[in-house]
């Protein structure tokens, strides 16, 4: 079964479903995200967002995003001068196990714009680009959680999972690297140091994003060299929804 068939299944059931409707650009704009992919593309030759956002905590119904930030990665270079960030209001308190992890304390957030705001913005830098996280399905959450209040439906855009694709291209389950036996889904600080990748700012949006950014480059390059390095492939390793 194709790897975008299952996708635009239900990106057609959303549009009949929005049909008549008066939707803002935003949303029409999300709703065309798979429009031009073909699965014979080069994936080199594709646009990437790479995102990453720090929250309150872990819990999905209760915690709240504090940060934000994306790098995209364009023909397998990335942009520097063309990247997204932004604190958050959480409009909660922010647990003191929370800060030790991240820095960011209250006095930080106050004058910070609400998630509803930097969401828009955010859209915006995605546009119709694959998106591109590391244990994706977390940070994915809030991120359609907006979608469906602002629009009525969740992000459109087709989701990898770096994590996902480290496990599968780099360290699969019988490969031993000295008496070490990887299993399970390799942490982001194990694959920096793999690919020799320094830290801009651990446990930051920015930090982890751009690292993020920078292993995603080192898997597009793997993709290439087992051949074809076609969207397909890619999607096989990497896809998440």
């Amino acid at each position: 079964m194709s790897s975008l068939l299952l996708p635009r299944l239900r990106n057609r059931r959303i549009r009949a479903r929005m049909q008549g409707k008066e939707l803002h650009p935003l949303a029409c704009a999300n709703l065309s995200a798979l429009d031009q992919l073909d699965l014979n593309q080069k994936a080199q030759n594709l646009r990437y967002v790479v995102f990453d956002l720090e929250t309150t905590g872990l819990n999905l119904s209760s915690d709240r995003v504090i940060s934000t930030a994306a790098f995209q990665v364009v023909e397998g270079r990335i942009p520097l001068g063309h990247a997204f960030s932004s604190l958050v209001n959480p409009v909660r308190t922010i647990p003191a196990s929370s800060i030790r992890i991240h820095g960011i304390v209250p006095s930080m957030l106050d004058q910070a714009p609400s998630f509803t705001e930097v969401f828009d913005q955010f859209l915006d830098f995605l546009g119709t680009d694959i998106l591109v996280g590391y244990h994706t399905r977390f940070d994915l959450h809030f991120l359609n959680v907006y979608m469906q209040q602002r629009f009525g439906f969740p992000l459109q855009n087709l989701v990898l999972d770096v994590q996902q694709m480290c496990r599968k291209l780099v360290f699969p389950p019988h490969l031993r690297c000295g008496s070490v036996r990887y299993s399970g889904n390799p942490d982001l600080d194990s694959m920096a140091r793999h690919f020799g990748i320094e830290f801009y700012e651990r446990h930051t949006a920015v930090g982890d994003a751009l690292a993020t950014a920078m292993i995603f480059q080192h898997l597009l390059e793997e993709i290439e060299k087992r051949g074809p390095g076609l969207l397909r492939n890619l999607l096989a390793v990497g896809r998440i929804r």
